[in-house]
């Protein structure tokens, strides 16, 4: 079934009103029919199985028939911080991707060896919108303002395990290994720099606030794979 975003605010009772852009999609891209079945998700964790009852000019009106908390939704909240990147094509593709992943929130970073001062929110809100529908989550990642290292650090101690992805980490600290020794675990912080790396100046403050360094493989990665690579092996523990 195709899925569409719902503001809280428009579900009644058991009549869902699907509204604005996602009505214009669903009635001028996808061509739904009313007696159709869909799937609503609000962006806070819950989805809503539905059938479309009516179609007007306006709103399609939805029957709504079960609903379903957390739905497609890891079992362990993750954050992403990101540096900001060179090409703003690949910082998509990263939130998109990360998105798909099941990251809770994403935090665009931007630390001593980043080059972009500034990133266009509005767009990175709109491509994990776009991904959340696409893979059948019923969370809408949050995609916080631009952030400083420093700033990020001074509230990670929050997590109940946070993660700095570094070159100069011994094999022994790949994730893998890192991550059988944490079994009980309710958030993770994955911080990834710039092309530049991290400087030693903030992986001496990472490791103040209990940060672990971990190793990604004896390859050297681009940031964005180097992010999706430390989600996907949280999200398959857990």
């Amino acid at each position: 079934m195709d899925y569409f975003f719902i503001d809280p605010k428009d579900i009644h009772g058991n009549v869902a009103l699907i509204l604005g852009e996602e009505f214009k999609h669903l009635s001028r891209v996808v061509r739904k029919k009313e007696g159709e079945h869909v799937m609503l998700v609000d962006g806070a964790d819950t989805a809503y199985e539905a059938v479309i009852r009516l179609i007007d000019r306006i709103h399609a009106e939805c029957e709504i028939l079960s609903t379903l908390h957390r739905a497609n939704e890891p079992r362990i909240d993750i954050t992403l911080a990101v540096s900001l990147l060179r090409n703003p094509a690949r910082f998509d593709v990263l939130v998109e991707k990360a998105t798909e992943l099941g990251v809770r929130t994403i935090v665009p970073l931007h630390c001593e060896r980043t080059i972009p001062k500034s990133e266009k929110h509005s767009r990175l809100e709109k491509i994990a919108l776009s991904a959340m529908k696409q893979c059948g989550r019923s969370r809408l990642p949050h995609i916080d303002a631009l952030t400083d290292f420093e700033t990020l650090l001074g509230g990670a101690l929050e997590y109940s395990l946070r993660l700095i992805p570094h070159e100069k980490t011994e094999q022994s600290q790949f994730i893998g290994s890192v991550l059988q020794h944490h079994p009980n675990l309710k958030s993770v912080l994955i911080v990834i720099g710039p092309e530049g790396g991290f400087s030693d100046h903030e992986v001496t403050l990472s490791g103040e606030k209990g940060f672990i360094p971990i190793s990604l493989g004896p390859r050297r990665l681009r940031a964005e794979t180097a992010a999706i690579s430390a989600v996907s092996w949280v999200v398959g523990r857990w």
